[in-house]
């Protein structure tokens, strides 16, 4: 029988769920305090601390007043997501909302818009979202397929062998500027969900070549840019960095930016990808460089 502690993300999941449509899928922002703690931490830059601030401003979100533009990410909801994980006292939600392709007008390219939520005490608690102030996402059109996608699990698996095998990945082949070591960590038949991005090992390989043409350097012993998040569930392990971003006002100030990649592991090899990447706004300087991770 599975103690409470192994059922705790299955419930943190479906509080995450009910708030979702609840709050956001029935526009109804008073009921963000039958889910939301008092002193609410926002690890974005896309909405205040605290319930009541969370819930003012999503109030203006539903009723298209004048912060209305802020974006904040998880109004785009209700749809199906693309999934939802829970790891101990963290649930990350994807969800796939294809934005307006800048370089070909009428079209779209692919985006995923990731947030992960704390709970404790049957409350959410801390907020980090994937959005990028410069475009923030717009809803999709009305019939927008969600492509939702199954987590598979077995008791045989191993999440913090699969969460080791990411975080050595970047710090291998993208932290050491090494094409070649693509291959001891992805598969052949790599799925690349993001449509800017090659397809396939062999796409992935000639990106990381292309990149970093001095390459390869010796791996460091830890990531250069350490995660802000890693969440496992089954076989996704979603990851997060911080790279702060310029506000777009030009005052010189600095915004709170978490950069989402999600993979499936499948026999020790990453065999599909999902990225948070604006394509319309990827992460630049005065942060820190971005490794170009695809």
């Amino acid at each position: 029988m599975a103690t409470s502690l192994e059922q705790q993300p299955r419930i943190n999941k479906l509080l995450v769920g009910r708030f979702l449509a609840d709050v956001l899928g029935a526009r109804n922002a008073d009921a963000v305090t039958d889910y939301v703690a008092p002193d609410l931490v926002q690890h974005g830059a896309d909405a205040p601390d605290g319930a009541r601030a969370f819930a003012e401003l999503l109030r203006r979100e539903f009723d298209g007043g004048p912060t209305a533009d802020q974006g904040v990410a998880d109004v785009s909801e209700p749809r199906d997501p693309v999934f939802v994980i829970g790891e101990n006292d963290l649930v990350c939600v994807c969800d796939y909302l294809p934005q307006p392709d800048p370089d070909a007008p009428g079209t779209t390219f692919d985006h995923y818009a990731f947030t992960t939520y704390r709970i404790r005490d049957g409350r959410i608690t801390e907020r980090w979202p994937s959005l990028n102030k410069i475009a923030p996402p717009r809803p999709p059109a009305p019939g927008t397929p969600t492509r939702t996608t199954t987590v598979s699990s077995s008791p045989s698996t191993d999440i913090e062998a699969n969460k080791r095998l990411v975080v050595d990945f970047y710090r291998c082949v993208f932290d050491a500027q090494n094409p070649d070591a693509v291959k001891e960590f992805v598969a052949d038949d790599y799925v690349q969900h993001v449509s800017h991005y090659p397809p396939g090992r062999a796409g992935l390989e000639e990106f990381v070549r292309s990149r970093f043409p001095n390459g390869p350097l010796p791996p460091p012993d830890e990531p250069l840019i350490p995660p802000a998040l890693i969440v496992a569930e089954g076989d996704i392990v979603v990851i997060a960095a911080l790279l702060p971003q310029a506000e777009p006002d030009g005052s010189g100030a600095l915004y709170p930016y978490y950069v989402y990649d999600a993979y499936r592991v499948r026999g020790q090899q990453l065999v599909e990808h999902w990225s948070g990447i604006n394509k319309s706004a990827p992460p630049k300087p005065p942060g820190p460089p971005p490794t170009g991770r695809p």
